[in-house]
């Protein structure tokens, strides 16, 4: 005839109250594992499932590694697809990216003090007023339109070669040119062009 070995058993809120001799091993009915008890700790220590260790969702802790600096988070061949974070900084060897109240996001080092941002392209859009603190250093800047005046800029895309910018109004640049043996002179209508020295007094 088969041996049958039965443990002793009860419920998750059962073993929350009992403290079983070293080496003891009971089954807690309500998770469907087992516990090894240790004489001291109430409800022992529990066994992991399967299913414990493919769903992180059941692990009631932080999850940190037992050794510092030696185990990543996937690989190249298989990686994690989004990162969803509820707080506000995230660690990358002693930088610091730490979203501030207003929305925006702060670059700095361990000593807090704010880094560079290195990149061979940035896109910035924006539906508000986005306003630039400290300096910033660009190699090459190319606009998808044309830097109107107001913002420091000619409001033009391109020059006349060898022409004299001038502003035809407020708001506006133009160009005047010459020939060989001209000057730039004022006409009645004060627009500036360039043309043979007029007869007259000064």
């Amino acid at each position: 005839m088969s041996i049958e070995v039965k443990f002793r058993r009860g419920t998750t809120a059962q073993h929350s109250t009992f403290t079983g001799n070293t080496g003891e091993v009971t089954v807690d009915t309500t998770l469907n594992t087992l516990r090894v008890h240790d004489s001291t700790t109430a409800g022992g220590h529990r066994v992991a499932l399967f299913t414990d260790l493919t769903n992180l969702e059941s692990i009631p802790s932080s999850l940190i590694p037992s050794s510092n600096v030696t185990y990543d988070l996937g690989s190249t061949e298989k990686s994690w697809r989004d990162l969803y974070l509820s707080g506000n900084t995230m660690l990358l060897g002693g930088t610091k990216i730490t979203k501030q109240e207003d929305g925006s996001i702060r670059i700095a080092d361990s000593a807090n003090n704010d880094v560079s941002l290195q990149v061979s392209a940035l896109s910035v859009t924006a539906n508000t007023t986005t306003t630039l603190s400290g300096n910033v250093n660009i190699t090459n800047l190319i606009l998808e339109n044309v830097l109107g005046t107001q913002y420091g800029g000619t409001g033009l895309s391109s020059f006349t070669t060898n022409g004299v910018l001038f502003g035809a109004n407020t708001s506006t640049l133009s160009f005047a040119t010459g020939t060989n043996g001209e000057v730039m002179q004022i006409g009645s209508d004060g627009v500036p062009t360039f043309d043979a020295v007029d007869g007259g007094t000064f």
